[in-house]
């Protein structure tokens, strides 16, 4: 199973903790240059595109892209926002 139908679109980000799930819903670019589409599918789970010239990194945790940047395109979908990190953005500190 998957993370995205362990916690699909709408999963608190508090339930989402519970399974080490990070804010990234679908972390994805296409390459330009050859038209795949490459996604990471979990933390650390870096995937390349057939022709070599991108690479995506970080599953649901951060987005890593590494290669030709300029020739690709940003396909990532995020959670949503839930009230709670409405409230709390942009605060910094203790």
């Amino acid at each position: 199973m998957n993370y995205q139908e362990l916690c699909p679109q709408g999963t608190p980000k508090a339930e989402r903790r519970k399974y080490s799930v990070g804010d990234i819903f679908e972390n994805k670019a296409q390459c330009l240059q050859c038209g795949e589409l490459i996604m990471s599918k979990h933390l650390h789970d870096f995937a390349t595109c057939k022709c070599g010239g991108l690479s995506v990194d970080g599953g649901s945790w951060y987005l890593k892209r590494s290669g030709t940047k300029t020739k690709c395109m940003e396909q990532s979908i995020f959670y949503e926002v839930d009230n709670e990190n409405k409230k709390h953005k942009g605060k910094r500190g203790l």
